[in-house]
């Protein structure tokens, strides 16, 4: 949803703030609002704050995650008229992105920022050094100001400013001059990823074998599995077993014996965490005569969480799989 009062210029300069929690605030006192009306400005500095920041050239932007309106808690025009009334009380001409739902426009994610560079701007090119946004979502801890016992509920708007690269503060910083507050950041940062590690070692490996073999994964779900399988190996005609898609461990065993008494090679793109899960299929192989091998996806829980939320949020790919290949028993083990 987008959102433009009258009289919205474009600038190259984009002030942008969330509006829950920065701009207003419940006037019931209660975390979430008990009715349309429930709300108030925050701090009487916001609105001569944002009245000189337009006077100085700045286009004024929010931006604000409203998930209720996917869920059926809130219809969208209940919340354009809430908007309204916000800027009537503000008296400033603010242009309003609304995140309905989830997927690539809800923060961090960056979809509204770049549907704002790219189409909302009337075509003037912003420049990122002379812009900011202000958010409370900025994972700072409990008891992080006197009078301040609850920890920030998530730190989505610093991570929104963060994957774009804007310079960031808390409301309370930007309109009240509060020095900075104290934060934590998730424990999985993919900027400290090597994108330059190679896929595997030995690199002269091979990731798939010329002769009939069974592959089993190891790896947490959104560990990259799916991804890895669907590039490197499904090509080359393996058959493809997934939990997911065949919906229980006895079919995908029978799938796995069916493609090994067709002559082809399998791969089981599950989880298979335990030595149990992992016994049938070597059963299986053993069974036909043909090796087994084990693909252990060594991403972590955190990093495959935060893989997890990014496909959630869009289509951009799983990053940092790798692997190692050693022999065990005669069997070729892959470790990624």
């Amino acid at each position: 949803m987008l959102y433009t009062a009258a009289g919205v210029t474009a600038s190259s300069k984009i002030a942008g703030f969330d509006i829950d929690g920065c701009i207003i605030t419940t006037k019931s006192g209660k975390v979430f609002p008990t009715a349309p009306d429930d709300w108030r400005i925050l701090f009487p500095e916001i609105q001569p704050k944002l009245a000189s920041l337009l006077k100085k050239g700045f286009k004024v932007v929010f931006f604000t995650n409203q998930l209720g309106i996917a869920r059926g808690k809130l219809r969208p025009e209940v919340f354009k008229s809430k908007v309204e009334d916000i800027l009537q009380t503000l008296k400033l001409p603010v242009q309003v992105f609304v995140a309905a739902g989830p997927g690539i426009y809800r923060k961090p994610v960056i979809g509204m920022w770049e549907h704002l560079r790219e189409k909302a701007n009337d075509g003037v090119t912003v420049d990122k050094s002379q812009s900011f946004y202000v958010g409370d979502a900025a994972g700072r801890p409990v008891n992080w100001a006197p009078g301040k016992k609850k920890k920030d509920f998530s730190c989505s708007d610093r991570l929104f400013a963060l994957n774009l690269g804007l310079k960031f503060s808390t409301p309370e910083e930007f309109f009240l001059g509060w020095k900075a507050a104290p934060y934590n950041m998730p424990s999985f940062n993919p900027r400290e990823l090597d994108s330059k590690a190679r896929l595997y070692d030995p690199p002269d490996a091979s990731l798939t074998s010329i002769r009939q073999e069974v592959i089993v994964a190891v790896g947490f779900p959104g560990a990259g599995k799916s991804t890895f399988f669907h590039t490197h190996v499904i090509p080359k005609g393996y058959v493809y077993v997934n939990r997911d898609t065949l919906g229980s461990w006895q079919n995908c065993v029978s799938a796995c014996e069916r493609g090994l008494r067709e002559g082809r090679s399998v791969v089981v793109d599950n989880t298979n965490p335990d030595v149990e899960s992992r016994k049938r299929y070597v059963d299986v192989s053993r069974k036909a005569g043909v090796p087994c091998r084990c693909f252990n996806f060594t991403a972590s829980l955190e990093q495959s969480k935060h893989n997890n939320r990014v496909g959630e949020a869009s289509a951009y790919r799983f990053v940092g799989c790798r692997c190692t290949f050693r022999a065990a028993q005669g069997v070729l083990f892959l470790l990624l």
